[in-house]
């Protein structure tokens, strides 16, 4: 049994990761067994709410007070640096919700310290463990290298993710130098999938608006194209919006692969046509479960003496794809 400690106890690990901590398969090899929280309000909420775990304020509190094997990073971006820093100080091995920093300049200085130590590292890209794109991935696998393929993302929502009710610290919507933006939060999703399934990109273009929302310090809407040796993708992401909606799309000159929203895949190879079920993508229930598979692959991993050098490296691609993307859009050039 691994014994870890979740830092900072926000929406998304309250809701997801407890629930993937307490999953089958999961609950029998990793345990959580304390919380850092610095916001006054929460901490003492939470620990009227769960009073399983024991609570600090900070992290040398904890480090003062336990003895664990791993953390799970759930702060605010703006606070991973820091974070990381100090595991690897302590040799923890980590657990990093996305984005792995808030820019290039951290991915930078943390991406050498992770690679020197024989720490194992998981970004939380829990994407790549959904059905849905593992269908994209395996088709992209499968086309002959002589085609050339489009993909196109969209992601409708009608403003960014309050967070966890009570907190004062809306950061999802705060200048892009403090981690807001839709771009950090929501973009970074389709950035990772990208250099997961045709590496890193030659040419990159970006438009970062704010359509809707004045009172946000931050774009709401960004509209990404990459284009790569094998496929060029779009990436349209927004807060804009008048109803959540998802739709995905590959297509290229023998198939394609359609996902609209709902509990299926459309898939089209040489003239055959399939519909493939998966959950949809917006069900919580399945979105914890992608979690609790990646829980199990981060097990594996230390048990194992595996230090993910593969996923250090993803993580690094993914900011450095952001910045560029973010270049791309201030300078209005192709980075």
């Amino acid at each position: 049994m691994l014994k870890g400690a979740i830092i900072g106890f926000g929406k998304i690990a309250q809701s997801n990761h407890l629930a993937a901590f307490r999953s089958p398969g999961i609950k029998e090899r990793l345990r959580i067994v304390a919380v850092v929280e610095p916001n006054p309000a929460n901490l003492e909420r939470s620990r009227r709410e769960h009073p399983e775990f024991r609570f600090y304020q900070s992290m040398s509190g904890l480090l003062q007070n336990e003895s664990i094997d791993f953390v799970d990073i759930t702060c605010p971006p703006k606070m991973h640096c820091h974070v990381l820093e100090t595991c690897i100080e302590h040799n923890l091995h980590v657990i990093c919700e996305k984005p792995f920093t808030l820019n290039l300049r951290e991915a930078e200085l943390l991406r050498p310290k992770l690679l020197d130590s024989s720490l194992t590292f998981m970004p939380c890209h829990q994407y790549k463990y959904s059905p849905i794109w593992k269908q994209f991935k395996s088709m992209s696998d499968m086309v002959k290298h002589s085609s050339r393929l489009l993909l196109q993302f969209n992601v409708f929502r009608m403003a960014a993710d309050p967070g966890l009710g009570g907190l004062s610290n809306p950061w999802r919507t705060a200048l892009p130098e403090n981690g807001g933006g839709i771009l950090l939060d929501t973009g970074i999703h389709y950035l990772y999938l990208l250099y997961w399934m045709f590496g890193r990109p030659g040419k990159v273009s970006a438009r970062l608006s704010n359509l809707f929302h004045v009172n946000y310090q931050c774009e709401d809407t960004a509209l990404i194209t990459l284009e790569f040796e094998r496929a060029i993708a779009q990436i349209t992401v927004t807060w804009a919006a008048d109803k959540r909606y998802n739709d995905a799309r590959m297509v290229f000159d023998s198939g394609s692969i359609f996902y609209e929203g709902r509990n299926k895949i459309i898939r089209s190879l040489d003239g055959i046509e399939e519909e493939i079920p998966v959950p949809d993508a917006s069900d919580k229930e399945h979105y914890s479960s992608l979690y609790g598979e990646m829980f199990g692959e981060f097990a594996d991993a230390v048990e194992n003496n595996q230090p993910n050098v593969g996923l250090i490296e993803e993580a690094y691609q993914s900011i450095k794809i952001l910045s560029r993307c973010r270049k791309a859009a201030s300078t209005d050039s192709v980075a």
